[in-house]
């Protein structure tokens, strides 16, 4: 048969389905393909094609480039006749992959498309040209490797109704700066991440979508490009996969990406696999099968990683969709140096909430910048005069919310638009902003983790998972775990704590796999004691009683040092006026929360003898143990939660706990209280505590907590929300957990981690201050 009768061939077979389709034949409802259905998808994808273009290219695009996107375009639209993504092979002038599974090669030729084997037998046939099926897009980095290129834009390829579009801007050479997306054309759509390097959104429906982009090009000059995006309509498909988010990160940084199924009520997911399409090689975590997690690599400019994700589900359905995440240029200071500030952390892009607000200018460099030094060529920590604490424009008053909003950085707009709606609702008494008088600024950003507060700059650095509200905004959230889970590994016991209010946790569980909408309500009990905690840092480093001698001339630290050193903050008097004394404990705090090694006794230490040790104690929690600072910090966190919001704080000690499969019903109570902070013994260090760090909240409030509630030994941690004890159904013992249970209590243990900061706080060297742990 010779190619023209091959043509013929396929144009018949397409033919015949059509005519089956409109009631001219015969048609199977089987889900298996068929040589038939192999060539009507084949020739329909084809046809379809002009509608769904995408991107203009902004070059001719080499065509061993231009047949590798022909190729992942076959997997990703038809993964049942191409499954997997293998290497691709050249032979004969064709550059061609070989689907084992299936039999099946995929080839280009010249610009023109070719199948051989498997259900389509065993003659090569041509089926179209490539650019019948797709409009090839330069990549970024063929772009980026030609001469006096600044930048390349690239989309999603063959975007589609159903499937998530991403379009980002790459710096070719030398940073991109201050991104801004706004669209001109198409349905409307909500922009999460407008004001980044990368969009991401699911097209409504079909048709063309146009923005502006508006950016700052590595010369310094002010750029505008105009952008479009073809969209084509879904197709009728049994089963699919969006993978969200299209986004940018810096080299170095965490990123996770999300899979989420579109199921038949009679189909479940049977696994979800990852494969690296494009960029330089990451690892991928994919322990939680629906989610990848990798660490951005090391670029020498803006680079794409892009990722697939592959659907198989328990009836043999499979589903393919593909996301690309921009790796940004951007040098961090390495943790060998010790003049940096961020020496051997990740600072992430972040911008001011209030372009035109008074700092705007000075709040990032200032405040999150791995530029910013202690001494050396050009120190650059600035002075309360160029950024002061709040408390010097509000004079120790209470701050407006607009004062506040003046000095937040946000890595997207909906976490200032969130924050500040949080500060109106629920801060009616005032308590968050006059905390916030003891700091020149705050972060907003969805890859700080965990959350802390900084000395040196003055900052509160807040995780942006506390603060979303959509489903759209959640995807922006980075997921990668906190590392310090692992931390106290071989010991015999655990601790737990929860916020209470009328016998239910505050806190609910959010399943990741659904697209959940939360309230305000919800942001408040999630972020609401997370504030408290990290304010009383602040105040612990900069207390009311001293604003009035800050010194302009002089920067955050040298402002705080003379209190530091002499030991004066509350956390130094508290701890010696009214100590912790087990040394057991403070032993265990080392290997909890500063992730050392047990020793063989630390190891043998059961329950019990951690309930008597800790019970005849003044701390409200174990992280007490970590340091003076947190001691203090803990403390004024549950009184102001309790006396201001009216919730009462569990701390319970028990046994192991299951990470991989246990639930809040398997989990026994050793030894616990509900609001430990009324406990007798501990009230006249926290009247102390109260006094000095928040003079407003009336240190007399102390003695009107009510004495803690014990816990019923015995009985687990789900069992003993309910205080005292009803009548309740018993589980009978043989009845397995249920994974909605398992998940929520997953969710549960990963939030007991968030009070744990990063380590002793990085502090100026010895000329500029002692190397004394901060907290």
């Amino acid at each position: 048969m010779n190619l023209n009768q091959r043509l013929i061939h396929v144009f018949l077979l397409a033919t015949t389905l059509w005519l089956a389709s409109c009631g001219g034949g015969t048609s199977s409802s089987s889900d298996s393909p068929t040589a038939a259905a192999a060539a009507r998808a084949m020739v329909a994808a084809r046809d379809a094609a002009p509608q769904r273009r995408a991107l203009s290219t902004a070059g001719p695009v080499d065509a061993t480039d231009a047949a590798n996107q022909l190729m992942d375009f076959a997997e990703v639209r038809f993964p049942e006749f191409f499954p997997g993504h293998p290497a691709t092979g050249s032979a004969l002038g064709y550059l061609y992959r070989h689907y084992e599974s299936t039999g099946i090669y995929l080839g280009v030729r010249e610009g023109q498309v070719y199948v051989l084997g498997g259900i389509f037998g065993g003659e090569v046939l041509a089926v179209g040209a490539l650019t019948q099926f797709i409009t090839p897009q330069q990549r970024v980095s063929a772009r980026c490797a030609q001469a006096g290129v600044s930048h390349a834009v690239f989309a999603t390829p063959n975007a589609q109704v159903g499937r998530n579009a991403g379009i980002t801007l790459a710096g070719c050479s030398g940073a991109i700066g201050s991104p801004q997306w706004l669209q001109t054309a198409g349905p409307a759509l909500t922009l999460a991440a407008d004001k980044t390097q990368t969009i991401s959104f699911d097209p409504p429906q079909a048709g063309n979508y146009g923005f502006e982009l508006r950016f700052v090009g590595s010369d310094g000059a002010r750029r505008t490009e105009n952008v479009s995006l073809a969209v084509a309509a879904a197709e009728p498909a049994a089963v699919g996969v969006t993978v969200r988010a299209s986004h940018s990160v810096r080299m170095g940084g965490k990123v996770s990406v999300r899979a989420w199924a579109q199921l038949p009520a009679d189909d479940a997911v049977k696994a979800v696999t990852w494969t690296q399409i494009e960029g330089p090689p990451v690892t991928l975590d994919t322990s939680t099968s629906r989610l990848a997690v990798f660490t951005a690599p090391d670029v020498t400019r803006d680079t794409v990683v892009r990722l697939r994700a592959t659907l198989h589900t328990d009836s043999g359905r499979v589903a393919n969709d593909e996301v690309m995440v921009l790796v940004e240029r951007y040098t961090q200071a390495p943790a060998s140096d010790e003049a940096a500030l961020w020496g051997g952390a990740h600072v992430a892009r972040v911008y001011a909430y209030k372009s035109s607000g008074p700092y705007a200018t000075a709040l990032r460099r200032c405040v999150y910048d791995a530029e910013i030094h202690f001494y050396g060529p050009g120190p650059n920590l600035c002075t309360l005069g160029t950024l002061p604490f709040l408390a010097q424009d509000t004079g120790g008053g209470l701050p407006t919310v607009e004062q506040v909003m003046s000095r937040v950085l946000v890595s997207h707009d909906w976490l200032g638009r969130n924050f500040e709606n949080f500060l109106r609702t629920h801060d009616t008494r005032g308590d968050y902003r006059r905390m916030l008088n003891s700091v020149t600024a705050i972060v907003l950003s969805t890859h700080v983790r965990p959350s802390f507060y900084s000395g040196l700059s003055g900052a509160i650095y807040l995780d942006g998972d506390s603060f979303w509200l959509t489903p759209e905004e959640r995807d922006t959230m980075n997921e990668a775990p906190d590392y310090r889970s692992d931390f106290g590994n071989g010991l015999q016991y655990d601790t737990l704590w929860r916020y209470v209010r009328d016998n239910k946790s505050i806190f609910a569980y959010f399943d990741p796999r659904q697209r959940i909408t939360r309230t305000l309500d919800d942001v408040h009990n999630e972020a609401g004691w997370l504030l408290f905690h990290e304010l009383a840092h602040a105040l612990d480093y900069l207390p009311p009683s001293a604003y009035a001698g800050l010194d302009r001339s002089l920067g955050v630290w040298l402002n705080i040092y003379p209190r530091w050193e002499a030991s004066q903050l509350t956390s130094d008097t508290v701890a010696l006026a009214y100590p912790l004394n087990s040394s057991i404990l403070a032993g265990l705090g080392h290997v909890r929360f500063r992730g050392l090694d047990a020793t063989s006794e630390q190891k043998a230490y059961t329950p019990a003898q951690i309930a008597s040790a800790f019970s005849t104690d003044v701390a409200t929690d174990d992280y007490s143990y970590s340091t003076s600072r947190e001691d203090v910090a803990m403390t004024l966190e549950e009184f102001l939660m309790q006396r201001r919001h009216g919730i009462r704080r569990d701390f319970a000690i028990s046994g192991t706990i299951d990470r991989a499969s246990g639930t809040s019903s398997s989990v026994p109570v050793h030894w616990g209280q509900r609001g430990r902070i009324g406990e007798a013994a501990i009230r006249a260090r926290t009247r102390v505590i109260v006094r000095q760090l928040a003079p407003w909240a009336d240190e007399a409030e102390v003695d009107l907590l009510p004495a803690p509630t014990a816990m019923r030994a015995g009985e687990s941690w789900g069992a003993n929300l309910e205080q005292p004890a009803i009548p309740r159904r018993a589980r009978a013992a043989n009845e397995p957990p249920t994974l909605q249970q398992m998940w929520q209590f997953q969710r549960e243990l990963q939030r007991m981690q968030h009070h744990r900061h990063h380590g002793a706080q990085r502090l100026p060297p010895a000329m500029l201050g002692a190397a004394r742990p901060a907290h």
